[in-house]
């Protein structure tokens, strides 16, 4: 199949659900993969049937989670930057940036060993444009994103 392959194993994900308490949730979790090939670096971006989107951090072995995310259909996105670009900024520009990411609370992943990144297409950085989709419900299963 040209393009990409969303692998939903049996169903779908994790679904933690509190009553009268708005829509059931769920936690993402699954790979990444291209070509093959684990995904070693980046985000995992989830537009949820809220119309909010989600964030989890792409792990080494190509893991991710995806924290809350609301039951229904879904839009993924896999947005992998270069680890070791570093842009030609000031010193003073690179610390006011740095002290903005602190602020936010977002962790900064770890790099993963040289050689083990490669680029993604950048069709799939955006989860309203990458064709990617799954639907979330009960029981839980992983979702493995296999880009082609």
């Amino acid at each position: 199949m040209r393009g990409f392959l969303v692998s939903l194993g049996a169903a779908v994900v994790m679904s933690v659900a509190v009553p009268g308490c708005g829509p059931a949730r769920t936690d993402v979790a699954g790979t990444v993969t291209y070509k093959g090939k684990s995904v070693v670096y980046g985000t995992v971006s989830v537009v949820g049937s809220d119309q909010v989107t989600y964030y989890g951090t792409i792990q080494e072995s190509g893991t991710f989670t995806v924290s809350g995310v609301p039951v229904g259909p879904v839009k993924l996105g896999v947005f992998s930057p270069d680890p070791y670009f570093e842009p030609p900024i000031s010193a003073a520009e690179k610390a006011r940036h740095e002290e903005a990411r602190r602020a936010s609370g977002v962790p900064v992943p770890p790099k993963p060993p040289k050689g083990k990144w490669f680029r993604l297409p950048d069709k799939y950085a955006d989860p309203l444009t990458s064709g990617l989709t799954a639907e979330l419900t009960n029981p839980r299963a992983p979702i493995d994103l296999r880009l082609d």
